[in-house]
C-alpha cells in the first residue's frame, strides 16, 4: 500500500462515512482488476507461443531412425537421466527458491531458457552431421551415444530452470486472478496457432517425403534428416531471441516474503497440505503410460504424420469456445471442477474410438484403425471435442498451479513457487523416466521396427495393434486413473474467493513493508 492510498484512507476514517471507507477499502482488496498492460501481454504472448515453437514432439523419430540410438542403450540412458531428474531439480529448485533480486524472484532466470539453451538445441539437431554415416548407422556406437546423453542432460538442467521459472512467474505477473486468466485464454489460443507452425512443417515434410510426392530421386532417409537438422536449430533459435527479450519486459507484481523460507520448511508445507498432495500424486498418476501417443500412430501405422492437422481442419472452429468462457464459467466453478471435467472430456473418447477402430473391419477384412479413410470421421469427432475442452483444459492446468501458491501464501504469510514447482516436477519425473525407461522395452516386445518408416515399411501386424492400443485405449484408461486423486482436492470457489480478497488485503501491506526497507536502504 502506498503513501498516497495510506493518507487516503486515513483522510476519510477521519472525515468520510462508514460507507465511504467500506467503499474504498473494497477497491483496494478487488479479485477482478486489470494490471498486466497491452504491451506485455502481447510480450507474453510471444514468449509463451515461443515456449512450444519447436519439434521436439519428433525427437522419438530423430532418436531411433535418424541419429540411431539402441533400444537397450535409449532404456539405460533414461534410467540415468532420471536420477539426474530428480538431483537437478532439488538444486535448481532451492537456488530459485532462495533468490531476490530488483528484477523479481524468476525473471533473471528466464535469460537462461534463452539465447545458452538456444544454442545447445542447436548442437543437438546437428549430431548427425558430426558422426560420420557408417557411424550413425552403428546402433551401439558409443561416442555418439555419450554425446547424445551428455547434450540431453545439459538440456534438461536448462528445461527445469526454465520451467520453474516460468511457472513461479507466471503466479506473480499479476495478484488478480481474473487477469490471470484473461491472460493464460488470449496467450493459450495464440500459442495453438503459432507454435503449430513447425510441426505442421515437419509434419508435411514427411509425408510427402514418405509417400513419394518430395525428393522422389533421393533416399527418404536423407531427406527426413535434412528436414530435422534444418527445422529443429530455427526452431530453437527464434525461440531463444524471443524468451530473452521477453525477459527485459517481464515483471513480477506479487511481492515474496522479506525473508528467505528455509527448504526444509517449504518441503514440509508442500508434502503436509491436502489440494497439494491431491494434485501430485493426481498428476504422478496421470503421467505414467507407453510414451507413444496418437501421432505415433499417424507416422508408424497410417504412414500420415499430417492425418491429425487434416481430421481437426472442423475443430478450429470449436477452439476459441473454452478459451473466451474460461472466465466466465471461473464465477461458478471452482478450478477444480474445471479441471477434473476438462481432462476426462479430452481422453475419455479415445475409448469410443479403440472400440471403433480395433473391431471393426473393412472390405478387405483389416481392421479400420489400419485405414486412413475408415478413422478420418471418427478422429474428427473426437478433435473437435477435445478442442471444445482445450481451453478450459489448458487454462485450468495452469490455474490449479496457480491457486496452490496462492493457497501456500494464504495459509502460512510466505510464497514457494520453486519448491512446489519442484516439487511437482519430481512427482511427474519419476513415472516419465520410468515410461523413458520401459519405452523401448515395450517395443521392443511390441516387435517395432526402428528403420521401417524412413525405409517406408509397414510395422509388424503384432506391433500395429498395439501402436494403436497403446495411443488410444491405454492412454484414456491411464487419464481417468490420475484423477481419482484430485477427488482430495478441497479447495472449493467458495473458499478460492475468500482466499483472494485476503490476499489482496495481506499483499497490500507486504508491499509497503518492502517500500519502507527500500527507502531505509536508501537513506542510510
Amino acid at each position: 500500500m502506498s503513501r498516497f492510498q495510506m493518507d487516503e484512507i486515513t483522510y476519510l476514517a477521519a472525515h468520510g462515512s462508514n460507507e465511504e471507507v467500506n467503499k474504498k477499502l473494497g477497491r483496494m482488496v478487488e479479485v477482478d482488476r486489470r494490471v498486466v498492460s497491452r504491451k506485455e501481454t502481447l510480450g507474453y504472448m510471444l514468449f509463451d507461443a515461443n515456449n512450444g515453437f519447436n519439434i521436439d514432439g519428433h525427437k522419438s523419430l530423430f532418436t531411433d531412425s535418424i541419429l540411431k540410438i539402441d533400444l537397450n542403450l535409449q532404456s539405460l540412458f533414461n534410467a540415468i537421466a532420471g536420477v539426474w531428474d530428480i538431483v537437478d531439480d532439488m538444486l535448481i529448485g532451492s537456488v530459485i527458491e532462495k533468490t531476490r533480486t530488483r528484477w523479481g524472484k524468476f525473471v533473471p532466470y528466464l535469460f537462461l531458457a534463452g539465447i545458452p539453451s538456444a544454442l545447445f538445441s542447436t548442437v543437438y539437431w546437428l549430431l548427425p552431421a558430426l558422426f560420420g554415416q557408417a557411424n550413425v548407422d552403428n546402433l551401439t556406437y558409443l561416442p555418439k551415444f555419450i554425446v547424445f546423453m551428455l547434450l540431453e542432460m545439459v538440456l534438461e538442467g536448462f528445461s527445469t530452470f526454465k520451467g520453474i521459472s516460468v511457472s513461479g512467474y507466471l503466479s506473480t505477473i499479476t495478484p488478480y486472478p481474473s487477469d490471470r486468466r484473461r491472460l493464460l485464454a488470449i496467450s493459450k489460443y495464440f500459442t495453438i496457432i503459432y507454435s503449430r507452425i513447425p510441426d505442421m512443417v515437419i509434419e508435411f515434410l514427411l509425408d510427402f517425403i514418405t509417400n513419394g510426392i518430395l525428393f522422389k530421386n533421393r533416399a527418404s532417409e536423407e531427406m527426413i534428416k535434412l528436414s530435422l537438422m534444418t527445422v529443429g536449430p530455427l526452431t530453437a533459435l527464434v525461440s531463444g531471441v524471443v524468451t530473452t527479450w521477453y525477459a527485459t519486459i517481464a515483471k513480477e507484481r506479487v511481492h515474496q516474503s522479506i525473508e528467505k523460507p528455509r527448504l526444509r520448511d517449504t518441503l514440509r508445507v508442500v508434502f503436509t497440505n491436502r489440494p497439494v498432495l491431491a494434485y501430485m500424486i493426481s498428476n504422478s498418476l496421470g503421467a505414467f503410460g507407453t510414451g507413444v501417443s496418437t501421432n505415433n500412430y499417424y507416422r508408424w501405422v497410417l504412414f500420415m504424420t499430417t492425418f491429425e492437422t487434416i481430421a481437426g481442419i472442423p475443430s478450429f472452429f470449436f477452439q476459441p469456445i473454452g478459451f473466451s468462457k474460461y472466465n466466465e464459467l471461473s464465477k461458478k466453478y471452482s478450478t477444480k471442477s474445471l479441471y477434473m471435467i476438462s481432462q476426462v472430456f479430452a481422453k475419455t473418447f479415445y475409448i469410443p474410438v479403440w472400440l471403433y477402430g480395433r473391431f471393426l473391419k473393412g472390405k478387405d477384412g483389416k481392421p479400420l484403425f489400419t485405414n486412413r479413410w475408415a478413422m478420418l470421421p471418427v478422429t474428427a469427432v473426437w478433435e473437435i471435442i477435445y478442442a471444445t475442452f482445450w481451453g478450459i483444459k489448458s487454462i485450468s492446468a495452469d490455474e490449479v498451479g496457480n491457486e496452490l501458491n496462492d493457497y501456500i501464501e494464504w495459509k502460512y504469510g510466505y510464497r514457494s513457487e520453486a519448491t512446489l514447482s519442484m516439487a511437482g516436477t519430481i512427482f511427474g519425473k519419476i513415472p516419465n523416466r520410468v515410461n523413458g525407461i520401459l519405452e523401448p522395452l515395450y517395443k521392443k516386445w511390441i516387435g517395432y521396427d526402428q528403420t521401417a518408416y524412413p525405409e517406408k515399411r509397414p510395422q509388424p501386424e503384432k506391433a500395429q495393434r498395439w501402436i494403436f492400443a497403446m495411443a488410444t485405449i491405454i492412454t484414456a484408461v491411464v487419464v481417468l486413473i490420475g484423477m481419482i486423486p484430485m477427488f482430495g482436492y478441497n479447495i472449493d470457489k467458495e473458499m478460492r474467493d475468500e482466499m483472494y480478497k485476503e490476499l489482496n488485503a495481506r499483499r497490500a501491506g507486504t508491499a509497503q513493508k518492502i517500500n519502507e526497507a527500500y527507502e531505509e536502504e536508501t537513506w542510510q
